[in-house]
């Protein structure tokens, strides 16, 4: 009896074993092998304008110029995804484009492009640069407006771009984007102006006139990469951005009472003329009006009334 009672358990073993080993088997088989995506990608916007995002797509023609008005084409078609935004909206025309030898590709917009500024235009941008540079012999892309090239906000040309000029944001993250601004700060001795070059990466949904003012609170001693000597803040970094706006080409900049306390040895011209300077360094700002926690009918140090706009000065500005 046992050796008849092992044999039979033995068996029910095997046959377990083979039952798992089969069922495993199948689950293999079954399984499809995942690989990962090589091939193109044609960009577009998505609805809330943070994102770009890539549909996978691939190229019918071999010839690079046919390539290039493929992607062109494709980039200015509603994507299969609706949550998307092509590229290329209806109202966009582009008039032409060329290709060198070198592989330097430039798109002549008209002045439609000027319809699209701040994030909605540099995704756009970014969608199109980062689909056309995928062809083998699309080394960069340059955008022409009117015949003329396309500048950033600081009336800086943007020149060439590769796909690698825009930070990816396939995630989560709001969209980013690198940037040149032109900041000024005081001079060691506190009465005179220092126009700085900095450059950034920032998020792309915060308006510009913002992100400036943003870096005069901090500082030089809070910016990192800045080569420039000698220079100092011009305003105390408890400074808060109550509201700022852009209307007619006037920047009303409500901040704290803290703007009031400047540091120290700094003249009231430079604490006041380093902001209107560095925001009407932009291309769509020519005066500022300060107000301080709502109210405009105030004196700064008991001097200076801010009662009227302010335009740029550049008496104060040291060479």
């Amino acid at each position: 009896m046992k050796k008849i009672w092992e044999k039979k358990a033995g068996t029910a073993i095997f046959l377990c074993v083979l039952s798992v080993s089969v069922i495993f088997l199948l689950s293999a088989c079954g399984r499809k092998k995942e690989t990962t995506y090589k091939g193109m990608y044609v960009y577009c916007v998505n609805t809330s304008e943070t994102q770009v995002v890539g549909e996978k797509y691939k190229l019918k023609s071999k010839n690079t110029e046919k390539q290039i008005d493929e992607f062109l084409k494709k980039l200015s078609q509603e994507p299969a995804d609706i949550s998307l935004k092509k590229a290329i909206p209806t109202d966009l025309e582009l008039k032409e484009h060329t290709i060198s030898e070198a592989g330097d590709l430039c798109l002549y917009w008209t002045t439609s492009y000027a319809n699209y500024t701040g994030v909605s235009e540099v995704l756009r941008r970014a969608a199109i640069v980062k689909t056309l540079c995928q062809i083998e012999k699309v080394h960069t892309v340059e955008f022409y407006v009117a015949g003329q090239p396309l500048t950033d906000a600081n009336m800086n040309v943007v020149g060439f771009m590769t796909a690698d000029t825009f930070i990816d944001n396939t995630g989560e993250q709001a969209y980013r984007q690198k940037i040149t601004l032109n900041i000024y700060f005081s001079n060691e001795t506190g009465d005179r102006l220092k126009k700085v070059p900095i450059t950034i990466s920032y998020d792309a949904s915060i308006p510009i006139e913002q992100l400036v003012t943003e870096q005069l609170v901090k500082g030089p001693e809070e910016i990192k990469g800045l080569t420039e000597k000698n220079i100092k803040r011009t305003i105390s970094s408890d400074t808060k951005i109550n509201k700022i706006s852009v209307r007619e080409n006037t920047c009303y900049l409500d901040l704290s009472g803290d703007f009031l306390n400047k540091p120290e040895n700094v003249t009231n011209e430079t604490a006041i003329y380093s902001v209107v300077n560095t925001l009407t360094n932009l291309s769509n700002i020519n005066r500022v009006q300060f107000s301080i926690d709502g109210e405009q009918n105030i004196l700064f140090n008991d001097q200076i009334s801010f009662g009227k706009p302010f335009e740029t000065n550049l008496d104060l500005v040291e060479y």
